[in-house]
């Protein structure tokens, strides 16, 4: 209810209609500006996405479907591999998220508070949070101009490059990281739905994003890659599950907005049989006795039991079958049908330890970085990616001798590590889309078949980006369709900067 009245507030603040009256329309007893720490609050809600429409098209039947977490039914054969509805994210986003952080970024700016560079610092990294979720779906976006219509009139923003984006995003969390280390304080406290404020958390996350941002730009820029990724590291990354930085939503399902978690939102407001499991995941995990598909996974009928459990094909859009077997639905609702993470006070993991550990783990095998100990950070990645989905409660544990059954039965092999340590990070990273799509195009694991469609519409490839909206074409036409033509076309096949071939 908190929440609900803080965007309450947020929605009458920033809708209300400003007539120029200046003077005349300003009300002595009342604030002219919010609290940055509701604004932080409300931007951190709709990062992850704010419900069942916009996150369903870009995120379910897009991205999971792209990297063959899942198979869609409904809208599959319609939507896979096609622009249909890929505007979403970009849409959403500039409206929420990026215009509101630009906002509460220039507030601190001018602010003489105690605690506004520390503030400042954590609002930059939310930032590059954003940003980065976005530019690695669309590749060249508005970036430096971006949400700055009302601060300076800039209605029509232009698109930076990708490589100018980055080398911005990581100067930024460079700066932050070393604001946040100074040893200020922050007011946020409880406002702060990632770490409830904590200054050295926010440290451990600029510098865990850095690693992920340098290791996006192996194929480009391999020196870069390794400068910040050495500069990540000896800066303090994530040491712990305590560290991931995720937010915790509420159990209300009658809530349509930002509050519950999108995926469950989605899920639960759709048909049992609407959204499988993708054979290639099953397989998967099936293959190495994974603990997690009783976590992740159940039959329609709700049993988690892997032995009843079995993927639908990535080229098989019926929604029901004489046999249960393939109608692995883990989307289905509350814990009573089977999955023990579709709940609606389900957190939404942003960034988890345990990418952080296997990105060590390829840093040690490409740069000799992270004390070269490449099977100690891929075990450390594979023990932190069963352990950290306790934190959806309801009874989900996997235990430590699971663990280690699992790793004694599918040892790490130096010849196979690149290859090892990106399959289990496309594991690992299942229900953040963003993150799985990126870390499979620039990594090239898993090995995964495109759909038989694709031979109709993206002569035989799975997609690499998805494409601008077509509001963009209409009212920002001109940046846009310089963009266009600077990345080759605004095709799903479409390479950007760091995916090069």
């Amino acid at each position: 209810m908190k929440r609900i009245l803080i965007l309450l507030a947020i929605v009458v603040t920033f809708g209300s209609c400003d007539k120029n009256f200046e003077e005349i329309n300003v009300n002595p007893t009342k604030p002219t500006q919010l609290d940055p720490s509701t604004k932080l609050t409300y931007i951190q809600l709709y990062t992850a996405g704010s419900g069942y429409a916009s996150y369903l098209f870009w995120n379910v039947i897009h991205l999971m479907q792209n990297v063959q977490h899942l198979n869609e039914t409904t809208y599959g054969n319609a939507f896979l591999y096609q622009t249909n509805n890929t505007h979403w994210l970009f849409e959403e986003q500039f409206k929420t998220t990026v215009k509101n952080i630009v906002d509460l970024e220039t507030q601190l700016e001018n602010s003489e508070a105690p605690t506004a560079d520390v503030d400042l610092a954590i609002a930059r990294v939310q930032k590059v949070l954003i940003f980065s979720r976005i530019t690695d779906v669309y590749g060249d976006i508005p970036y430096s101009e971006a949400g700055k219509g009302f601060i300076e009139g800039i209605r029509f923003p232009k698109y930076d490059k990708q490589s100018d984006i980055y080398a911005d995003m990581l100067a930024t969390l460079e700066s932050s990281a070393n604001t946040l280390g100074s040893g200020g304080s922050s007011s946020y406290g409880s406002a702060d739905l990632l770490f409830g404020g904590d200054v050295a958390k926010w440290k451990k996350f600029a510098n865990s994003l850095m690693l992920r941002l340098a290791m996006r730009m192996v194929k480009v820029d391999n020196a870069g890659a390794q400068a910040w990724a050495t500069k990540a590291i000896s800066g303090g990354v994530m040491t712990s599950n305590d560290d991931i930085a995720y937010v915790q939503y509420e159990n209300n399902a009658n809530d349509g907005g930002p509050n519950v978690n999108p995926l469950t939102k989605c899920f639960t407001s759709r048909g049992v049989n609407q959204n499988k499991i993708s054979k290639t995941l099953m397989d998967f995990m099936k293959d190495r006795n994974d603990p997690r598909i009783s976590v992740l996974c159940s039959t329609t009928d709700g049993n988690t039991d892997p032995a009843l459990q079995s993927g639908q094909d990535i080229n098989d859009f019926s929604q029901s079958s004489a046999n249960s077997k393939p109608n692995v639905n883990i989307f289905g609702g509350q814990l009573s049908d089977g999955s023990r993470i579709v709940i609606y006070d389900a957190p939404f993991f942003y960034q988890t330890y345990a990418e952080v550990e296997f990105m060590l783990a390829e840093a040690a095998e490409r740069w000799g970085l992270a004390g070269g100990d490449v099977e100690g950070h891929y075990n450390a990645g594979v023990r932190a990616a069963m352990e950290y989905l306790s934190l959806y409660g309801h009874g989900v544990n996997i235990t430590s001798t699971q663990i280690d059954d699992y790793l004694t039965a599918n040892p790490f092999d130096p010849a196979q590590a690149l290859k090892m340590i990106n399959e289990q990070y496309w594991v690992a990273t299942f229900g953040n889309a963003n993150e799985t799509f990126a870390n499979w195009r620039r990594s090239g694991y898993p090995v995964l078949v495109p759909a038989n469609v694709a031979a109709t519409y993206t002569g035989g490839k799975i997609p690499r980006r998805l494409n601008y909206p077509g509001s963009e074409l209409l009212n920002n036409s001109e940046n846009v369709q310089e963009a266009i033509n600077r990345q080759g076309g605004d095709l799903l096949t479409t390479r950007m900067w760091w995916d090069a071939n």
